[in-house]
Protein backbone atom coordinates (compact mmCIF):
# COMPACT_ATOMS: atom_id res chain seq x y z
CA UNK A 1 0.00 0.00 0.00
CA UNK A 2 1.57 3.49 -0.60
CA UNK A 3 -0.15 7.02 -0.45
CA UNK A 4 -0.46 10.13 -2.14
CA UNK A 5 -1.48 13.43 -0.97
CA UNK A 6 -4.25 14.89 -3.17
CA UNK A 7 -6.30 17.89 -2.67
CA UNK A 8 -6.42 18.16 0.78
CA UNK A 9 -6.90 14.12 0.43
CA UNK A 10 -4.49 11.09 1.91
CA UNK A 11 -5.19 9.00 -0.75
CA UNK A 12 -4.78 5.10 -0.41
CA UNK A 13 -3.45 3.46 -3.42
CA UNK A 14 -1.52 0.07 -4.43
CA UNK A 15 0.19 -1.54 -7.71
CA UNK A 16 -0.44 -5.03 -8.60
CA UNK A 17 1.00 -6.80 -11.05
CA UNK A 18 3.02 -5.53 -14.08
CA UNK A 19 4.75 -2.71 -12.88
CA UNK A 20 6.92 -1.48 -16.25
CA UNK A 21 3.92 0.99 -17.19
CA UNK A 22 5.85 1.63 -20.63
CA UNK A 23 5.82 -2.31 -21.30
CA UNK A 24 2.04 -2.75 -20.78
CA UNK A 25 -0.49 -0.27 -20.37
CA UNK A 26 -1.76 -0.38 -17.03
CA UNK A 27 -5.97 -0.27 -15.69
CA UNK A 28 -7.39 1.98 -12.79
CA UNK A 29 -9.25 0.06 -11.24
CA UNK A 30 -12.15 2.27 -9.53
CA UNK A 31 -14.64 0.76 -6.70
CA UNK A 32 -18.19 1.71 -6.19
CA UNK A 33 -19.75 4.28 -2.87
CA UNK A 34 -18.89 3.67 0.34
CA UNK A 35 -16.72 0.70 -0.65
CA UNK A 36 -12.52 -0.20 -1.01
CA UNK A 37 -10.38 -1.45 -3.93
CA UNK A 38 -11.17 -5.12 -2.10
CA UNK A 39 -14.10 -5.31 -4.36
CA UNK A 40 -11.53 -6.21 -6.51
CA UNK A 41 -9.81 -9.11 -4.80
CA UNK A 42 -11.39 -11.96 -6.93
CA UNK A 43 -10.53 -10.11 -10.03
CA UNK A 44 -7.61 -8.66 -10.20
CA UNK A 45 -5.14 -11.95 -9.48
CA UNK A 46 -7.02 -13.63 -12.91
CA UNK A 47 -5.01 -10.68 -14.91
CA UNK A 48 -1.98 -9.67 -12.86
CA UNK A 49 0.72 -11.87 -14.27
CA UNK A 50 -0.02 -9.94 -17.75
CA UNK A 51 -1.01 -6.68 -17.06
CA UNK A 52 -0.55 -3.81 -13.87
CA UNK A 53 -3.41 -2.36 -12.34
CA UNK A 54 -3.47 0.66 -10.05
CA UNK A 55 -5.90 0.16 -7.32
CA UNK A 56 -7.06 3.11 -5.16
CA UNK A 57 -9.46 3.85 -2.01
CA UNK A 58 -11.66 7.09 -3.51
CA UNK A 59 -11.87 10.11 -1.00
CA UNK A 60 -13.73 9.58 2.97
CA UNK A 61 -13.78 5.62 1.71
CA UNK A 62 -11.25 2.26 2.35
CA UNK A 63 -8.14 3.89 3.98
CA UNK A 64 -7.98 7.07 2.25
CA UNK A 65 -8.93 10.03 4.63
CA UNK A 66 -8.97 13.96 4.88
CA UNK A 67 -5.56 15.02 5.89
CA UNK A 68 -7.38 17.68 8.17
CA UNK A 69 -9.52 15.45 10.46
CA UNK A 70 -12.22 18.15 11.37
CA UNK A 71 -12.57 18.80 7.09
CA UNK A 72 -15.95 18.97 6.39
CA UNK A 73 -16.32 15.92 4.27
CA UNK A 74 -16.97 17.15 0.33
CA UNK A 75 -17.33 14.31 -1.80
CA UNK A 76 -18.26 14.91 -5.48
CA UNK A 77 -17.96 12.37 -8.83
CA UNK A 78 -16.11 16.00 -9.83
CA UNK A 79 -13.91 15.87 -7.48
CA UNK A 80 -13.20 11.91 -7.36
CA UNK A 81 -12.03 12.21 -10.96
CA UNK A 82 -9.98 15.21 -10.36
CA UNK A 83 -7.91 12.78 -7.71
CA UNK A 84 -7.79 10.10 -9.62
CA UNK A 85 -5.94 12.10 -12.68
CA UNK A 86 -3.97 13.36 -10.26
CA UNK A 87 -3.06 10.32 -8.74
CA UNK A 88 -2.59 8.77 -12.44
CA UNK A 89 -0.82 11.11 -14.43
CA UNK A 90 0.92 13.80 -11.34
CA UNK A 91 1.77 11.30 -8.77
CA UNK A 92 2.74 8.49 -10.89
CA UNK A 93 3.49 9.87 -14.43
CA UNK A 94 1.64 7.37 -16.33
CA UNK A 95 1.64 8.79 -19.87
CA UNK A 96 -1.79 6.22 -20.66
CA UNK A 97 -4.20 4.06 -19.25
CA UNK A 98 -7.33 2.19 -19.25
CA UNK A 99 -10.05 2.41 -16.34
CA UNK A 100 -12.12 0.05 -15.27
CA UNK A 101 -15.09 1.57 -13.05
CA UNK A 102 -17.69 -0.37 -10.60
CA UNK A 103 -21.10 1.98 -9.83
CA UNK A 104 -19.56 4.86 -8.73
CA UNK A 105 -16.53 4.18 -10.04
CA UNK A 106 -17.88 4.38 -13.49
CA UNK A 107 -19.37 7.27 -13.45
CA UNK A 108 -15.91 8.69 -12.52
CA UNK A 109 -14.34 7.48 -15.48
CA UNK A 110 -16.40 9.14 -17.49
CA UNK A 111 -15.89 12.39 -16.22
CA UNK A 112 -12.17 11.51 -16.33
CA UNK A 113 -12.24 10.57 -20.02
CA UNK A 114 -14.38 13.96 -20.14
CA UNK A 115 -10.91 15.63 -19.44
CA UNK A 116 -7.94 13.36 -19.93
CA UNK A 117 -7.09 12.76 -23.13
CA UNK A 118 -4.69 10.01 -21.41
CA UNK A 119 -7.47 7.57 -20.94
CA UNK A 120 -7.22 5.28 -23.80
CA UNK A 121 -10.25 2.62 -23.08
CA UNK A 122 -13.14 2.47 -20.81
CA UNK A 123 -15.10 -0.48 -19.11
CA UNK A 124 -17.99 0.48 -16.49
CA UNK A 125 -20.04 -1.62 -14.94
CA UNK A 126 -23.20 -0.42 -13.54
CA UNK A 127 -22.99 2.82 -14.43
CA UNK A 128 -25.88 5.54 -14.77
CA UNK A 129 -25.20 9.18 -16.05
CA UNK A 130 -28.23 10.98 -14.00
CA UNK A 131 -29.87 10.28 -10.66
CA UNK A 132 -32.74 9.32 -12.86
CA UNK A 133 -31.11 6.34 -14.02
CA UNK A 134 -31.45 4.52 -10.35
CA UNK A 135 -34.25 2.36 -9.85
CA UNK A 136 -37.15 3.41 -7.52
CA UNK A 137 -35.87 0.61 -4.80
CA UNK A 138 -32.48 1.86 -4.75
CA UNK A 139 -33.75 5.12 -4.32
CA UNK A 140 -35.90 4.28 -1.14
CA UNK A 141 -32.86 2.50 0.28
CA UNK A 142 -30.44 5.21 -0.10
CA UNK A 143 -33.18 7.84 1.25
CA UNK A 144 -33.24 4.92 4.28
CA UNK A 145 -29.63 4.60 4.61
CA UNK A 146 -29.54 8.95 4.73
CA UNK A 147 -32.16 9.19 7.14
CA UNK A 148 -29.41 6.27 9.24
CA UNK A 149 -26.76 8.57 8.81
CA UNK A 150 -28.22 11.59 9.93
CA UNK A 151 -29.29 9.72 12.69
CA UNK A 152 -25.74 8.84 13.78
CA UNK A 153 -24.47 11.78 12.94
CA UNK A 154 -22.33 9.96 10.13
CA UNK A 155 -21.06 12.98 8.16
CA UNK A 156 -19.20 10.77 5.57
CA UNK A 157 -22.25 8.18 5.03
CA UNK A 158 -24.69 10.87 4.38
CA UNK A 159 -22.56 12.98 2.01
CA UNK A 160 -22.11 9.69 -0.16
CA UNK A 161 -25.87 9.18 0.10
CA UNK A 162 -26.65 12.65 -1.11
CA UNK A 163 -24.30 12.42 -4.03
CA UNK A 164 -26.09 9.09 -5.60
CA UNK A 165 -29.21 11.08 -4.96
CA UNK A 166 -28.03 14.57 -7.09
CA UNK A 167 -25.69 13.28 -8.61
CA UNK A 168 -24.38 13.13 -11.82
CA UNK A 169 -25.58 14.66 -14.60
CA UNK A 170 -24.10 13.78 -17.39
CA UNK A 171 -25.87 15.35 -21.25
CA UNK A 172 -25.27 12.64 -24.11
CA UNK A 173 -23.71 15.37 -25.72
CA UNK A 174 -20.93 15.13 -23.02
CA UNK A 175 -21.11 11.34 -23.83
CA UNK A 176 -20.47 12.23 -27.64
CA UNK A 177 -17.25 14.19 -27.29
CA UNK A 178 -15.44 11.01 -25.69
CA UNK A 179 -12.91 9.49 -28.06
CA UNK A 180 -12.28 6.44 -25.84
CA UNK A 181 -13.36 2.60 -26.85
CA UNK A 182 -15.76 2.08 -24.21
CA UNK A 183 -17.64 -1.26 -22.95
CA UNK A 184 -20.66 -0.46 -20.75
CA UNK A 185 -21.24 -3.86 -18.58
CA UNK A 186 -24.99 -4.65 -17.51
CA UNK A 187 -25.87 -7.21 -15.50
CA UNK A 188 -29.35 -8.97 -16.40
CA UNK A 189 -30.92 -8.73 -12.89
CA UNK A 190 -29.43 -5.23 -11.35
CA UNK A 191 -31.51 -4.43 -8.68
CA UNK A 192 -30.23 -0.38 -8.55
CA UNK A 193 -29.61 0.66 -12.33
CA UNK A 194 -31.98 0.74 -15.20
CA UNK A 195 -30.98 -1.17 -18.17
CA UNK A 196 -32.19 1.61 -20.53
CA UNK A 197 -30.05 4.40 -18.59
CA UNK A 198 -26.76 2.38 -18.79
CA UNK A 199 -27.11 1.39 -22.32
CA UNK A 200 -27.96 4.98 -23.54
CA UNK A 201 -24.66 5.52 -21.91
CA UNK A 202 -23.36 2.56 -24.54
CA UNK A 203 -25.39 4.46 -27.88
CA UNK A 204 -24.37 8.11 -26.54
CA UNK A 205 -20.58 7.31 -26.70
CA UNK A 206 -18.97 7.07 -30.52
CA UNK A 207 -16.94 3.95 -29.86
CA UNK A 208 -19.40 2.50 -27.43
CA UNK A 209 -20.79 -1.08 -26.52
CA UNK A 210 -22.86 -2.75 -24.30
CA UNK A 211 -22.58 -5.92 -22.97
CA UNK A 212 -25.22 -7.81 -20.54
CA UNK A 213 -23.73 -10.42 -18.29
CA UNK A 214 -26.67 -13.16 -17.44
CA UNK A 215 -27.39 -13.74 -13.87
CA UNK A 216 -25.77 -11.14 -12.19
CA UNK A 217 -26.78 -8.20 -10.52
CA UNK A 218 -25.23 -5.06 -9.14
CA UNK A 219 -22.15 -6.38 -7.55
CA UNK A 220 -20.58 -8.57 -10.59
CA UNK A 221 -16.53 -7.49 -9.27
CA UNK A 222 -17.73 -9.49 -6.79
CA UNK A 223 -20.19 -12.17 -7.96
CA UNK A 224 -19.11 -12.22 -11.21
CA UNK A 225 -15.10 -11.90 -11.40
CA UNK A 226 -14.21 -14.68 -13.20
CA UNK A 227 -17.21 -13.25 -16.11
CA UNK A 228 -15.17 -10.08 -15.83
CA UNK A 229 -12.02 -10.74 -16.17
CA UNK A 230 -12.57 -12.85 -19.69
CA UNK A 231 -14.17 -9.81 -20.99
CA UNK A 232 -11.02 -7.25 -19.73
CA UNK A 233 -8.64 -9.94 -21.49
CA UNK A 234 -10.11 -9.49 -24.29
CA UNK A 235 -10.97 -5.42 -24.45
CA UNK A 236 -8.00 -4.42 -22.72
Amino acid sequence: MARAFINGQSINYEIMGVRDFKLRTPALLLHGNGESMSVFANFVPQLASARGFVLMDSRYQGASEPIDSEEEPRITYDLMADDAIKLMEDELGIAEYDIIGYSDGAITAILMALRSIRVRKLILIGVNSDPSGLKPKAVRLIKRSMRAAERRHDEVSRELCRMMLEEPHIKNSDLASIICETTVVYGKNDEAIKRENSSAIADAIPRGSFVVINGAGHEIPRTHPNELAELARSLL
